[in-house]
């Protein structure tokens, strides 16, 4: 027997507990690793796109197994084998790689047409509970995905953090076809402009005993523009103060020509006084 017959394989880098794939399993990892090709985030992925530029749109599979979402797939050799079987991207020869088999248009163009159209099968959703969640954010993210995936044919799901990186219970949903994100917000927010009279949605959206309330993206963004001008208006907040030298801010040393200026006119001033006092 040779001497490398004895060798015992070595796992890959970055490799957790193996999992057994199911086919449920199987499915949720060729979608998670299609999502992030899909024209829905690729684009806008500005690690995930820069790493594709330098290696003709390849990415290395062992980058993509240290993605949050993707470290629970092990071993990444079955994570490879299913990424074989999809339609919409190609594994490298050697099974290291992965990318689109039709590359998208990165136009900035084609990016704003597609950011619009985005945006209009969009909604946002407020108030879920986020205050002393004991739960991982990812397994949050999971959670919250799998209660809308249940109502409504969604895209992708995007729970939104606050200054200091927590979640802040708005979650932005974008809808498969426009339809479906029209079916949902008639179902479950108030539409003053089709029933002025309407006070109540349809359905009240809850999660977890705790009532929902559902925005349009346009509505959420004026909503978060009104709150930014009232913190800075002084309404109903502490004002800011922008006197005196701030952080990463120049200072500002008088010109020597300013500095005579005003010698100058303090002595000018001192020689006033003392000529009103002899007099």
């Amino acid at each position: 027997m040779s001497e490398s017959a004895d060798v015992t394989p070595q796992p890959r880098r970055n490799s957790f507990s193996p999992i057994e794939f199911n086919a449920k399993i199987s499915q949720q990892c060729l979608k998670q690793v299609e999502f992030y090709f899909s024209e829905s985030n690729f684009p806008y992925d500005k690690f995930l796109r820069s790493t594709a530029e330098k290696n003709d749109g390849w990415v290395p599979i062992s980058t993509i197994a240290t993605f949050n979402r993707m470290k629970k797939y092990r071993p990444v050799d079955k994570v490879i084998e299913i990424l074989k079987t999809s339609k919409i991207l190609q594994v490298s020869e050697d099974g290291e790689n992965v990318k689109r088999i039709v590359p998208l248009d990165l136009s900035k163009d084609s990016k704003n047409s597609k950011r619009f159209d985005q945006n209009k099968r969009t909604l946002v959703i407020m108030n879920f509970p986020h205050e002393n969640v004991d739960v991982e954010f990812i397994e949050l993210q999971e959670n919250i995905e799998n209660f809308l995936h249940d109502l409504a044919n969604v895209n992708q799901v995007r729970l939104r953090k606050d200054h200091q990186k927590k979640f802040n219970g708005n979650v932005i949903v974008e809808f498969q076809t426009l339809n479906d994100c029209e079916d949902f917000k008639k179902k479950y927010s108030v539409d003053n402009k089709e029933n002025p009279d309407q006070k109540e949605p349809l359905e009240t959206l809850s999660y977890e005993n705790r009532k929902l309330n559902v925005l349009t993206k346009k509505q959420f963004d004026l909503q978060r523009e009104a709150t930014k001008s009232k913190n800075f208006s002084g309404s109903g907040q502490r004002s800011r103060s922008f006197t005196g030298h701030r952080k990463n801010m120049p200072k500002i040393t008088p010109p020597e020509s300013t500095e005579k200026e005003n010698e100058t006119a303090e002595k000018a001033s001192e020689s006033a006084i003392e000529a009103d006092k002899e007099n």
